[in-house]
């Protein structure tokens, strides 16, 4: 648990940090006090931010230079000193504007979503859709596709799909495929996942019909999305506006944003714990699960009682105050938008 520190401390790194945002650049006491008008003297300055470099807020590349802050001492002014700003009347209308426009499944929207926070922001624009365990089924479709082959096609609630080929043992006739869809879809509408596989299951034992066939087959497919984690599910739009604002030429570190936004086990875990706690957080740096000199701010979204989570994804020295509630308000928006609500 971190320290608590004076509030003329808390002072000087906010004004550290607010300088870093705006510049990336150190800065010295003479510098801090001119710039921010600060009314103690020049000594009381640096004990001031000596104290801070010592509690891990604060560092500077050598004894004579500028102090930057640290990952711990931007994780305590964005926790602690940060004035979240409202965002404007200009940001908040074109994000109307925009959503006004977007027609399609959920994963259009997300999608769509993931561009919108680039454009806002000139960072990465992160949509996560929520899991298909949590969905219900909103149709259940069987396609004859040849004398013993069918395709069976599943549609979630906001469109999300999934459809998977049946070979079977005999041909099957038309009327029996109208005959088995009508059934298989009047057995499993509006159930999640995990009650598709219990009440199949519970189907294929009790009763041995010329419907089992199809039956197993519903089963393994809702088994399986049961059991795996869903790997295609995050849009990520903005990778070249993240390498764009950094403002030196380190070719590694380029390679390292492209991993980090291909990485869709990382990106997962994150906006996945931005679900379970149902709130928006931001992680920055390593301390936070992020790697080191980036963040993410993230918030969640809900599509009837399944959720998922959209964010921003850039370096540390992102603009928290305006950020926040930029992708606070989006992911309000989001849910307004699947859920087919009127933005007020």
């Amino acid at each position: 648990m971190t320290q608590p520190i004076s509030p003329r401390n808390r002072a000087f790194l906010g004004y550290v940090v607010d300088h870093f945002i705006e510049t990336t650049n150190p800065i010295g006491s003479a510098t801090l006090i001119s710039k921010y008008n600060i009314k103690w003297s020049p000594a009381t300055v640096r004990q001031g931010l000596n104290s801070l470099m010592e509690a891990g807020f604060l560092a500077q590349s050598h004894i004579s230079s500028g102090r930057i802050p640290t990952e711990e001492g931007i994780n305590y002014y964005v926790e602690n000193i940060l004035c979240v700003e409202n965002s404007s009347d200009s940001d908040l209308q074109f994000l109307e504007n925009k959503y006004e426009r977007i027609d399609g499944t959920l994963d259009h929207v997300m999608s769509a979503t993931s561009s919108i926070l680039s454009d806002c922001t000139k960072l990465a624009g992160l949509a996560m859709l929520p899991q298909r365990n949590t969905l219900r089924v909103k149709s259940a479709k069987l396609l004859k596709m040849g004398q013993k082959e069918c395709l069976i096609f599943l549609v979630f609630e906001g469109g999300l799909t999934e459809k998977t080929y049946v070979r079977l043992a005999k041909p099957i006739q038309d009327s029996q495929v109208q005959r088995i869809g009508g059934y298989l879809n009047r057995l499993i509408l509006g159930l999640t996942i995990e009650q598709v596989r219990e009440v199949v299951l519970e189907k294929i034992k009790r009763t041995t019909t010329e419907y089992n066939e199809i039956l197993e087959k519903v089963l393994r497919i809702s088994s399986e999305l049961f059991e795996k984690e869903r790997k295609a599910g995050i849009f990520v739009e903005g990778k070249v506006s993240v390498i764009e604002s950094i403002n030196f030429g380190d070719s590694t570190l380029y390679r390292t944003i492209i991993e980090i936004l291909e990485d869709q086990k990382l990106l997962s875990s994150l906006l996945k714990s931005v679900v379970r706690d149902g709130r928006s957080k931001v992680f920055i740096g390593s301390e936070k699960g992020m790697p080191h000199g980036f963040s993410l701010v993230a918030a969640p979204y809900y599509k009837g009682n399944s959720y998922g989570s959209l964010g921003v994804f850039g370096p540390i020295r992102m603009n928290y105050s305006k950020i926040i509630p930029l992708v606070n308000y989006t992911a309000r928006m989001v849910t307004k938008r699947v859920n087919g609500d009127i933005m007020e």
